[in-house]
């Protein structure tokens, strides 16, 4: 296997000096992991670019494509999912990609249980920008940031059906897609259900329109398929009745959602062009903003120049477990290489794994292997 380039030893050694100096316990989960895991959450998508194997009693194993659910993982198997844990990593993960370099190293922070949430944000996005210091990036770092609560609350603040809420939130971070559902939901591109179809289920109560469902199945003669019920196709259908049913009355919820995703400026001013927004689309969004304003309070304090920023109200990552605030650091100099550090709030990551409720979790990864010398650079 075609290893990735990696920075000097004494720049990585720094880098975990760094980290385990801002009080995080290094940890160092399994190469070999259960694949059931990042597929559940992570999607199939990921499938094609693991490298997978069998164990012994048929379980499906991969090399860890990632560190963050391993290290959520280890968390949970030793103590309650609800308690502060702070960790850091610094070792290989595995994934199939383009250029052939199918293994690179990976470090990075995870911060679990900690209840104030915009506080543990601007620390984790502090110390990012201070990592990136550690790998030569001074003076070149460019910095996005999102915030997935915020797009939820405009979300949640429409008069739209609840399926289409659902949808909507569930597609944030993929922008072609959640550009194509807006379409729908303005009328602009119809939703492939049969009209008659449609307004039946539509207009039937639950029950009713999943035993309707059911029947036809079983009139039919179909069999479930792709090891889905009869009764998780009848959910299906008859959510895509709803949304059929809602994109007739809400065109003006298209308008604001793509107003609210035009938003791109710096951090510094998003919360004037955020106020000024929700006034305008008349728009309750005050705590969302709050905790945006405050956690632009806490990075300053914290010696972070809140202006050289970007806040893009469309960037968010295409992953169920993100709930908020998201950022991802770029070297200047090659901005081809994507984001050097990139990192985010998943706090439904722990509940998906099997906690009894979610826990609040912040941290960051940085991509080794994009890391570039002066030299490199020039």
């Amino acid at each position: 296997m075609i290893r990735a380039p990696v920075p000097p030893p004494s720049v990585i050694e720094a880098l975990r000096r760094l980290l385990e100096g801002a009080g995080h316990h290094f940890v160092a989960p399994g190469v070999l992991q259960p694949a059931e895991m990042f597929l559940a959450l992570a999607g199939e998508d990921l499938r094609r670019r693991m490298f997978l194997t069998e164990g012994r009693d048929g379980s499906e194993l991969c090399l860890r494509p990632d560190m963050t659910i391993p290290v959520c993982r280890l968390h949970l198997d030793e103590g309650a999912a609800e308690r502060q844990g702070f960790y850091t990593y610094l070792g290989p993960v595995f994934r199939q990609r383009a250029d052939g370099v199918g293994e690179f190293l990976q470090a990075g922070i995870e911060r679990l249980g900690e209840t104030d949430r915009e506080a543990a944000d601007a620390e984790t996005l502090a110390l990012a920008l201070e990592a990136a210091g550690v790998l030569g990036l001074d003076g070149h770092t460019g910095v996005r940031i999102g915030d997935e609560a915020l797009f939820s609350a405009v979300v949640e603040a429409l008069p739209l059906p609840v399926a289409w809420r659902r949808r909507l939130i569930a597609l944030f971070g993929d922008t072609p897609r959640l550009a194509a559902a807006l379409d729908k939901l303005d009328g602009r591109a119809g939703i492939d259900t049969p009209a008659a179809v449609a307004g039946a289920l539509a207009e039937a109560d639950p029950a009713t329109a999943r035993a309707l469902v059911e029947d036809m199945l079983a009139v039919a003669g179909l069999s479930p398929v792709g090891g889905r019920s009869a009764a998780e196709i009848a959910d299906r259908l008859i959510e895509q009745a709803t949304l059929a049913a809602g994109a007739r009355l809400a065109p003006e919820a298209a308008a604001t959602l793509r107003a609210y995703l035009a938003i791109d400026v710096t951090a510094d001013a998003a919360v004037d062009a955020l106020s000024r927004f929700a006034a305008k689309a008349g728009l309750g969004l005050e705590a969302a903003i709050g905790a945006f304003a405050r956690r632009n309070d806490l990075l300053a304090a914290r010696g972070v120049a809140v202006s050289d920023l970007r806040f893009s109200a469309e960037f968010g990552r295409r992953l169920d477990y993100y709930t908020g605030f998201m950022f991802e650091l770029h070297d200047r100099r090659q901005p081809e290489l994507g984001q050097v550090i990139g990192g985010g709030r998943y706090d439904r990551m722990m509940a998906l794994l099997g906690a009894p409720a979610p826990v609040p979790a912040v941290g960051f990864s940085v991509w080794l292997d994009r890391v570039v010398s002066e030299e490199a650079a020039r």
